[in-house]
């Protein structure tokens, strides 16, 4: 949505310097032929000084259509992009929630028909329970991304320590690294680094930085995880030693369904994680990027954000 508005701008600030030179040019004709005429009459003025204001009215109308046209034009293909774009959303969210709710509805039909032995049901709630906290999960990226993606969404913002968001934020995945044997740097300063932030979301945008680590990376994979200043700029990096990530797919990779290389996460999920947290440093005005020339990683995801 920032980029059709640049271009709206964009387009506005043209139409408007086109008139202002077309502007200039037919003043110039109507100073030029005022000389040619020698001591015109009034008439003559009248009929000059008319067709001066008729020229100027139809350039003004003739610049404010050509505005029309094109922001016309670059609205109605936004438009479709986001149309396309919700239902892709919607397709996949529908596609991802089929294979678990077929197993639930099963399972439960089971329970109900009394065809589970008593010392199997524990592990059959166990996998109703997973399947259900994953289906609300893809209903809650759903909801993100579309909350997102409106301008009406506005961050709550505050004043706060990153170091300690990152902190409470590697607390809460740290038992998913150690089942996996990954060998977890963490690179965050003990004194405070101030930054005005939307807390429950920068913690989003982190995590799904930490979830992509460690699905995408194999048993044993090494993963850094620092905080750091550069200038005004605070640096969050989500750094692993795995696969390279593809030329063609780092042009993409932040947009909605992109899901890098398919060899590494399987296919799964609905390709949403990177883009809701792309959209959430661009709400904060800052940047996320791919970072590969961290020493002794091959690559780093960095969330770059204007410190407090």
């Amino acid at each position: 949505m920032n980029k059709v508005k640049k271009k709206v701008v964009l387009y506005f600030i043209l139409c408007l310097i086109g008139c202002f030179v077309a502007e200039g040019i037919i003043l110039s004709i109507m100073e030029a032929l005022i000389m040619l005429l020698s001591s015109p009459s009034d008439n003559i003025m009248s009929i000059v000084i008319g067709g001066f204001l008729i020229l100027s009215l139809m350039n003004i109308v003739g610049g404010a259509y050509l505005f029309y046209r094109l922001t016309g034009k670059t609205w109605k293909k936004e438009s479709m992009r986001q149309m396309n774009e919700r239902n892709m959303l919607y397709s996949c969210i529908a596609h991802d929630l089929k294979t678990p709710m077929t197993s639930v509805q099963g399972f439960a039909t089971a329970l109900k028909e009394g065809k589970v032995k008593p010392e199997e049901q524990a592990e059959i709630y166990d996998i109703i329970y997973n399947k259900s906290c994953y289906m609300n999960e893809l209903l809650d990226t759903m909801f993100t991304f579309s909350k997102l993606n409106t301008d009406e969404y506005v961050l709550s913002r505050r004043e706060m320590d990153v170091c300690v968001l990152m902190r409470e934020t590697m607390a809460v995945y740290y038992d998913e690294f150690e089942a996996r044997d990954m060998n977890l740097d963490i690179d965050i300063p003990e004194e405070s680094i101030a930054c005005n932030i939307d807390e429950k979301e920068i913690k989003r945008a982190v995590s799904n930085l930490l979830v992509n680590a460690y699905k995408h990376n194999e048993k044993g994979a090494n993963i850094l995880v620092r905080v750091s200043v550069q200038g005004d700029m605070v640096r969050i990096i989500v750094a692993d030693n795995g696969d390279v990530i593809n030329k063609e797919v780092v042009t993409t990779i932040f947009e909605p369904f992109a899901k890098g290389d398919e060899s590494r996460s399987g296919g799964k999920g609905t390709g949403l994680g990177l883009a809701i947290s792309n959209l959430i440093v661009e709400k904060h005005r800052g940047r996320l990027y791919i970072d590969d020339s961290i020493e002794g990683y091959t690559k780093g995801f960095v969330i770059c954000l204007k410190g407090g």
